[in-house]
């Protein structure tokens, strides 16, 4: 009798366990599912604002997101692939980074640092939607600058666009700081017009300025800005910053994903993303997209 009784007890104790792994996928699911609505609410929004502006071309964003750019303005810093930009448009994006970020426990009250640039806008607000339904606190810069066909028109740059969706009521979470992006993260490659035109964007993204007088200025005011590494429990990377990835940065973090140890080949200046891995702060890097989304099955076909 008392075997059966034990038999009993431990089908019922594995009966339980089964529905609190079954329960918690589904809150996590639930979470993932939120994020992804919170991108196509900031997709319409955004696209509603060009409307009004007379700035939307559904021939060339053909789904309406509003975050594909041109391959040239003033405001371009490099060279990008259209393609990995309208990749990037996909809400599963969102979606992965709940169930990424809450597999490494990050949920409620974790400190998480952002760095994001105008070059993969549907990414960043991706990365948002992701930790506002994390209920993550979030501090992060983001950058003018960006590559082809990203958030690269002037009206439109990111931080401009991040804070249209505050504004709205879409995002409750975002960056407390920007920078001009491109060489030096100061936009040494653009001329007076283009600097005119960035500034002004700065000026409409109502956040202050950091402002470097070189790359190893850039980084070192970027680490002042976020403090000690270890009180965070990651760092993501949008895009392919200088004064994130350090020098020589296609050598050495020439991929994207997680990235837990620094590389052993040194930058000169090395950047944001060493030191946080120096510190032994888990780093994400949203780049190099397409061999990302083959190798994780991020999006479905």
């Amino acid at each position: 009798m008392l075997r059966y009784t034990l038999i009993g007890l431990i089908i019922m104790i594995g009966a339980v366990m089964a529905q609190e792994q079954t329960d918690s996928t589904s809150a996590v699911e639930e979470i993932a599912r939120q994020a992804e609505e919170t991108v196509k609410g900031g997709f319409k929004v955004i696209w509603d604002y060009r409307v009004l502006n007379d700035m939307a071309d559904a021939s060339r964003d053909t789904n309406k997101t509003g975050v594909i750019g041109l391959a040239w303005t003033p405001l371009t810093t490099t060279i990008g692939n259209e393609g990995a930009k309208e990749m990037a448009t996909h809400p599963g994006w969102a979606a992965w980074l709940v169930k990424e970020l809450k597999q490494r426990n990050i949920g409620p009250g974790c400190r998480v640092a952002i760095s994001l640039t105008g070059s993969f806008p549907a990414l960043n607000l991706a990365v948002l939607a992701a930790l506002q339904e994390l209920r993550v606190k979030v501090v992060g810069i983001n950058s003018i600058g960006a590559s082809s066909f990203g958030a690269n028109e002037y009206g439109f740059t990111w931080p401009e666009l991040e804070t249209l969706l505050r504004d709205e009521g879409v995002l409750k979470v975002g960056c407390s700081a920007v920078t001009l992006g491109g060489t030096g993260d100061r936009g040494a490659e653009w001329d007076e017009y283009a600097k005119g035109l960035a500034y002004a964007c700065v000026k409409h993204s109502k956040l202050p300025l950091i402002e470097p007088n070189h790359l190893r200025d850039a980084v070192r005011r970027r680490m002042a800005f976020y403090g000690e590494p270890r009180g965070y429990f990651c760092f993501i990377n949008v895009g392919g910053s200088q004064a994130v990835l350090g020098s020589g940065a296609k050598q050495r973090y020439n991929r994207g994903g997680w990235f837990y140890e620094p590389s052993p080949i040194k930058g000169d200046p090395q950047g944001v993303f060493d030191y946080f891995l120096e510190a032994g702060v888990p780093c994400l890097n949203l780049l190099f997209i397409d061999e990302l989304n083959k190798r994780e099955r991020i999006l479905q076909p």
